[in-house]
């Protein structure tokens, strides 16, 4: 049976190409394309939706981060009467938990002989052998760094899945550009009520991560008749205004959409700060010399270690959701 990866001529039955190797079957009359086309990739980053901290717990199994709770009877027992001779008074004292992070050791060798060192070299290829397979190795490390930010990874949560924050089922009914005008106009005090509500009123937002296909949607106009901001623009002047902060932001995110929930689209309405959410990286990629015990036979490795998103104050955020194709 012939491989299904590699061509062949039909007249002949002669493989023209191997699609997943530098031996490919050239005539004189053949050029060499003076630059490599290389597999594209959806990239974010994470960083810009999620605070990550690098270097902190390298070399450790994983990262305990404190709370503190006020523990007391309330300000009106610390009331006192000047004709009383009480001498004991009400006291305050603090409450203290954790939440713990667990560290995911990662590491991926290449190897590479002799035989395809000089055959790469005599090939004629125009790319380096050794490059080509570290560059496949630190892609699959950014990928996964990414995916791990947003929706976790084995029991490790990301930003999107947390399951210690409340989902809203019941604010965002369906798509924003499927909206009328009077919808959006009380969209954005709806959301940001139901945030409030949900912190117990102790913070704002600073951050709402939507499925990139609804942001996409959003640069048309609420009035066509009267085109003179975008619904973008009207959702971030919204968002600025009632939340007093000038650096609000609005962001687009393939991982939002139905197509990794399966069921619904997710939106996330989140304070970003470090000590609220935040991933951890206690060793960024980092890969160690080439070595060889034979001679022929060439290999290193790379490693690093990574942590899925915590919600240290999970009432700082609100997921919305809705199944609206």
């Amino acid at each position: 049976m012939k491989n299904p990866l590699q061509f062949f001529d039909p007249a002949t039955g002669e493989i023209m190409k191997n699609s997943l190797g530098y031996s490919q079957i050239i005539t004189t009359l053949t050029a060499v394309g003076r630059r490599v086309s290389e597999q594209k990739f959806y990239t974010l980053a994470p960083a810009d939706f999620v605070p990550v901290v690098m270097g902190n717990g390298a070399y450790k199994r994983n990262i305990i981060n404190w709370r503190t709770y006020v523990k007391g009877e309330g300000f009106a027992s610390g009331i006192i009467s000047n004709a009383s001779n009480d001498a004991r008074l009400a006291s305050t004292d603090s409450a203290y938990d954790m939440v713990s992070q667990n560290i995911m050791n990662w590491a991926k060798s290449i190897r590479y002989n002799l035989f395809e060192l000089q055959e790469a070299l005599t090939s004629g290829t125009i790319f380096s052998l050794v490059e080509s397979r570290e560059l496949s190795r630190r892609k699959e490390w950014d990928l996964g760094v990414q995916k791990t930010a947003f929706l976790g990874l084995g029991s490790e949560t990301g930003l999107l899945n947390n399951a210690s924050v409340t989902i809203d089922s019941a604010t965002i009914t369906q798509r924003l550009n499927t909206m009328t005008a009077a919808q959006f106009n009380t969209f954005v005090g709806a959301l940001y009520t139901a945030y409030r509500a949900e912190c117990n009123y102790t913070a704002k937002p600073t951050h709402f991560t939507i499925p990139e296909s609804d942001f996409n949607s959003l640069v048309m106009w609420p009035d066509a008749t009267y085109p003179l901001k975008t619904k973008m623009e009207l959702l971030e002047m919204a968002f600025k205004t009632i939340t007093g902060n000038p650096n609000f932001k609005i962001q687009a995110c393939q991982y939002c959409d139905k197509s990794q929930f399966t069921t619904y689209n997710r939106y996330a309405l989140y304070n970003y700060d470090e000590s609220s959410v935040k991933m951890d990286i206690p060793i960024d990629y980092t890969p160690t010399s080439v070595g060889s015990v034979n001679g022929f036979t060439f290999e290193n490795v790379a490693f690093g270690a990574l942590t899925g998103v915590v919600a240290i104050r999970p009432k700082e955020m609100l997921y919305f959701a809705n199944t609206a194709a």
